[in-house]
């Protein structure tokens, strides 16, 4: 409902209390990046890693897999960030429903969810075909164009929503461009080839691994981690473990954020639709 701030129909209300909640996914996701990046540091340590960032280095930059998960987990910071812009009720007011919104998720679903499948697909088709990754220099350059052109699109979109660029929208038939769109469209020009270009170098990779992939013998164990903290296994925590009791609680939100609107619409529709074609 972040994204519906402006919207008619929904109170204030209602609005402020999905804002705070929000707000709130942002401590549980700060929790998250400390134990991934905790674990990348005890990780590199235990290769050799030394002072206060020797073990960034000790890292296995070389592994196509690694890498591109730890340059997903790395753009999505730069996504987290950019997202508490659009939660706040009044910065929003600003950037809603311009370019911003695609340049802040492309640094989220665009990178995070997808660079860290094109990682797991590194390991997991020679994995499951028992083949050997074809052209490893192919798949580490195809992680690292793509976040560096998703960077560039970012920026542009970005900077455009700033400018009040809006999204959504059939730009080369607009008669109300702006000269301060210019370099956000060519740097998203620029980006978004880039990003395409790491994608096909993605699926080249994978398609060639499947095809002409050097058989492996056995497959290898796929290793386990040790959980340093266990979780709780007594106490209120334990009671809030449950899914069940989540999806009741959205579906509940979601019956007093949007319930009143919808049956008030259906008793007094004030927009009776279009036949577009």
């Amino acid at each position: 409902m972040h994204h519906q701030y402006t919207d008619p129909g929904i109170s204030n209300a209602m609005k402020a209390v999905h804002g705070v909640l929000t707000f709130g996914v942002f401590f549980p996701s700060l929790a998250t990046a400390f134990s991934v990046m905790a674990a990348l540091e005890i990780g590199g340590r235990r290769a050799g890693g030394t002072g206060l960032l020797g073990w960034v280095k000790k890292l296995p930059w070389k592994d196509p897999s690694v890498l591109a998960q730890v340059l997903a987990m790395v753009t999505f910071v730069l996504g987290g960030a950019t997202g508490l812009v659009n939660a706040s009720f009044a910065m929003n007011q600003v950037i809603h429903n311009t370019t911003w919104v695609p340049g802040h998720f492309h640094m989220t679903v665009g990178t995070a969810v997808a660079l860290t499948l094109m990682g797991v697909a590194y390991w997991l088709i020679p994995y499951l075909t028992q083949r050997r990754l074809v052209g490893r220099g192919l798949a580490l350059a195809s992680s690292w164009i793509y976040t560096i052109g998703i960077l560039i699109f970012a920026r542009g979109m970005i900077d455009g929503g700033l400018h009040g660029m809006p999204h959504r929208t059939f730009m080369a038939e607009a008669s109300y461009r702006s000269p301060a769109w210019e370099l956000p469209g060519i740097l998203t020009g620029i980006g978004g080839t880039m990003m395409f270009i790491g994608v096909m170098l993605f699926f080249v990779v994978i398609g060639l691994t499947i095809v002409i992939g050097k058989r492996e013998g056995a497959p290898e164990d796929i290793p386990v981690s040790v959980t340093l903290t266990a979780p709780a296994q007594q106490g209120w925590e334990v009671s809030l473990d449950r899914l069940g009791l989540w999806v009741a609680a959205a579906i509940v939100l979601i019956l007093i954020a949007y319930g009143p609107f919808l049956l008030g619409y259906e008793i007094n529709p004030v927009s009776p639709g279009f036949r577009l074609f």
